[in-house]
Order: structure tokens, then C-alpha cells, then sequence
């Protein structure tokens, strides 16, 4: 991705070179040159544009978290940028995180509803997580944005299959296979919609065809050994579903289909095997989304403790929860929460910096992070934690007012002025930024 220039009325002659000096370092690849000179630049200009090219250079260093930072200061700054949200969407798909991704390429299509790259996204992820009513829309606007893409129809035709609207599934990979007659996304989908549609013959010739374009996704393999065991192949049938399993060794469906190939071909010790591996997957299966339902209500049941002051018992419960769940973020962030509350601050901050691992845009986090770190008595830590909080949500009034009593117990009194100020404006009713203005005017008098 090349990256263009900031608004002219944005640039002095100092911050012009500045960009211009990043943007071609970024656009010959050097991005370590790229993010020094970008981060120079900051220094002189608020822009939103600048926090987004930083988080550029970020994400091709590898530097995923720190990007996803840089991109959510983007689109907090200038909540129109939908690049920024773009990104940042891409940098959470790329670290896993689906949901947040999704989140962001929903905001996109709030700003330009026919934003061709949002639209194919979305709807692959929800394709990937079985929202597939929510996921037609989406897919109907990129097919009639794109009506020569094939690829987008095939994503299309799953959707449509995934809700039962088989013949509008098969009018579009027709379509998609007419464009282009080896697309593997078609052949599979077809051969996938034949056979749920009772037409196993027509469907073996589709995904016979597939293998060999896609020979190491499961998927056409498993629909072929699936079609072979309708029309009584199973020795053709096992030897596609092995395949099958050996690409994707944890997915139950294959295992339930190559036992049933093996007990007709008379291999009743693969079937046993079989067997025996796609119960223990399915009760793998089920024991995680138990788990993680009883991590949900155990927060659930945590809160009216908290309530009633009975942080001991909350944390307990929030503890077990992390126990269930431990790669959640809010199960971390409740359990850092609970453990600041009970003056556990060194616990507090191992799970505070998980959370944040895990979700980097997420302002509240760091918020709790810079209390903590001031109970810590890590000023210097504390201040870049209010600092990235207020990157992420200029609104909050609060972190202004803890940079400012930071700035105010560093002797610097011009600081604090500053930042109470800040606060004040955005909360003006608050009789605490008073005073502390107050106290911070009477300290630069001294």
C-alpha cells in the first residue's frame, strides 16, 4: 500500500519534509526510517492522518499491537477516516480477533456503505462464523458492485446455500464457473449444493475436478469422500476422507464421515478409530463452549458482590472464571479490576497487560493499567498509559485529569494547567477539575 500526503493546511515546511521523507521511506519499504520520520512529524502536528501512517509502518514491522493502537488514535481522532478503521479491522484479523474486526469493518460500511474491500471482508467473516443471514446483504451490495468477480459470487452462492436459497446458490456459481471454469471456490460450491440437493452424480465430476485445483484444502475432500460414500464407493471414500483429515485433523465432521466409509469397507479398525477421534473432538468441542458459557455467568454472578462489597467473594468467582476462559480479555480486565479494589496491585498488572494483549484498542484497559500503575508508584509508566488513553478516546475527561495530577506531582504546574483544563472542558460540571485546576495555578505562582 502506498501512502499519499497529509492536507496541505495541515503542513508547516518542517512537517511537510517530514512526511514526505516517511512516505518515501514507506513506499521503498524502509520502515523503520518510515516510522522515525512519522513519529517526528507527531511532534509537530495533531493530524489524524499522522497516527495512521504510523500505525502503517507498525504493522509491516510485525509491530501488530502497537498498530492497532495507532490505527483506533486514527479513527478517534477523525471518526470519517475510514482507511484508519480499514486497518485497523486487517490488524485484528491478523491477530485473531474476528469480532473486534468485524466491529471495525461495520463502522466502514456505516461511512460508505458501498466500500467494496469492507463489504468482501465482512462477509467472509461472516461466512467464517456462521452469521450467514447477516452475511447475504452484505454479499448481494459486493456482487452488485462487482458483477465480474467471481469469487465474490461464489462467497454469495455460500450464503445463500448456508440459508437454504439453493437455487439462488446455483445461479451464482454457474455464473461464477461460466467466468471462469476452474475456479475452485465454484467447483466446491457447486459439488456442495448438488449434494445437498439430492444430485450426488453431478456433484462427484465438480469435486473430483476441485482436488486437484485446491489440493491442500480439506474441505473439496471431504465433500468428495462424502459423495462417494452416497454412491457406495467407500474405498474411494476412505482415501478422500483420510486425505481430508490429515489437512484438517481437528474437525469432527471428517472423522464422522470416514467411519461410516470404513465400516461399509469392512476396515473396522479404522472405523473404531475413527470414532473414537470424533468423540473426542465433539466432547472437546462441547467442554470448551461449556466452559467459557460458565466463565460468562460466573461474571454475571460476580458483579452484585462487588456491589455489596464483597470483593473476596467477587474475586474468587471472576478467578474461577479465568480459570475457564483465561484468553478473554474481559474475564482479565474484570479480574485486574477486582484485584486493584482489594489493593492487590502486582496481580492487577499482570492481568491488566494481558487484557491489553489481547484487545490494544481498548481504552478502558489502559486506563485501569495507568491506575495501577501509580499505585505501583510508576509515574513515568502511568503517564504513558493516561497518554495512550486519551489517544484512544479524546473524550475522557478523567485521564486528563490524571495526567494532570501526574504533570502536578512532577513539579511541572504549566503541565497540569493544561491538562485540568482539558479535563474541565469536556466535563465541566466537575467540581474536582476545579479545584485541581485551582491547585495547579497556585503551584505555578510559587
Amino acid at each position: 500500500m502506498l501512502i499519499g500526503c497529509l492536507p496541505a493546511a495541515s503542513q508547516t515546511s518542517s512537517l511537510a519534509a517530514l512526511v514526505a521523507q516517511g512516505q518515501r521511506a514507506f513506499n521503498a519499504g524502509d520502515y523503520t526510517q518510515a516510522l522515525r520520520s512519522f513519529e517526528q512529524a507527531q511532534k509537530l502536528s495533531s493530524d489524524c492522518a499522522i497516527p495512521f501512517f504510523i500505525g502503517l509502518a507498525r504493522y509491516r514491522l510485525k509491530q501488530i499491537d502497537e498498530a492497532i493502537v495507532e490505527f483506533s488514535s486514527a479513527a478517534a481522532c477523525n471518526p470519517s477516516m475510514p482507511d484508519a478503521r480499514i486497518a485497523l479491522a486487517e490488524a485484528y484479523a491478523e491477530k485473531g480477533d474476528d469480532n473486534r474486526a468485524l466491529a471495525a469493518y461495520e463502522a466502514v460500511l456505516k461511512l460508505q456503505p458501498n466500500n467494496v474491500e469492507a463489504l468482501r471482508a465482512s462477509g467472509k467473516l461472516c461466512l467464517r462464523h456462521e452469521m450467514n443471514t447477516q452475511a447475504v446483504p452484505l454479499l448481494e451490495r459486493l456482487v452488485e458492485l462487482q458483477p465480474a468477480d467471481p469469487q465474490a459470487k461464489c462467497d454469495l452462492a455460500a450464503a445463500y446455500a448456508a440459508t437454504g436459497k439453493f437455487e439462488q446458490a446455483e445461479k451464482e456459481l454457474d455464473q461464477a464457473l461460466r467466468a471462469d471454469p476452474d475456479n475452485a471456490s465454484a467447483l466446491v460450491g457447486l459439488g456442495a449444493v448438488y449434494l445437498r440437493t439430492n444430485r450426488t452424480q453431478q456433484a462427484l465430476p465438480l469435486l473430483q475436478k476441485a482436488v486437484t485445483r485446491v489440493p491442500n484444502d480439506s474441505k473439496p475432500f471431504y465433500l468428495l469422500g462424502s459423495a462417494y460414500n452416497r454412491l457406495g464407493k467407500y474405498q474411494e471414500a476412505v482415501t478422500a476422507l483420510e486425505q481430508a483429515a490429515r489437512l484438517s485433523p481437528n474437525d469432527a465432521d471428517i472423522y464422522y464421515q470416514l467411519a461410516s466409509a470404513c465400516e461399509h469397507a469392512g476396515r473396522s479398525e479404522e472405523r473404531h478409530a475413527a470414532m473414537q477421534r470424533f468423540a473426542e473432538l465433539k466432547e472437546q468441542s462441547e467442554k470448551t463452549f461449556e466452559a467459557r458459557r460458565k466463565a460468562m455467568k460466573l461474571l454475571l454472578q460476580a458483579k452484585p458482590l462487588v456491589d455489596d462489597g464483597k470483593l473476596q467473594e467477587a474475586l474468587q468467582l471472576v478467578k474461577e472464571a479465568q480459570q475457564l476462559y483465561p484468553d478473554n480479555d474481559q474475564v482479565l480486565y474484570r479480574l485486574a479490576s477486582l484485584y486493584y479494589d482489594a489493593g492487590q496491585y502486582e496481580p492487577a498488572h499482570q492481568c491488566a497487560q494481558q487484557a491489553i494483549s489481547r484487545a490494544p484498542s481498548e481504552w478502558t484497559y489502559y486506563y485501569l493499567m495507568g491506575l495501577i500503575q501509580e499505585r505501583l508508584e510508576n509515574s513515568a509508566q502511568a503517564r504513558n498509559s493516561f497518554e495512550t488513553v486519551v489517544q484512544l478516546n479524546p473524550k475522557s475527561a478523567e485521564a486528563y485529569n490524571q495526567l494532570g495530577q501526574i504533570a502536578l506531582e512532577s513539579h511541572d504546574p504549566q503541565e497540569a494547567i493544561e491538562e485540568f483544563k482539558r479535563a474541565l472542558a469536556l466535563d465541566p460540571r466537575k467540581a474536582a477539575y476545579k479545584l485541581n485546576l485551582e491547585a495547579a495555578y497556585r503551584a505555578a505562582k510559587e
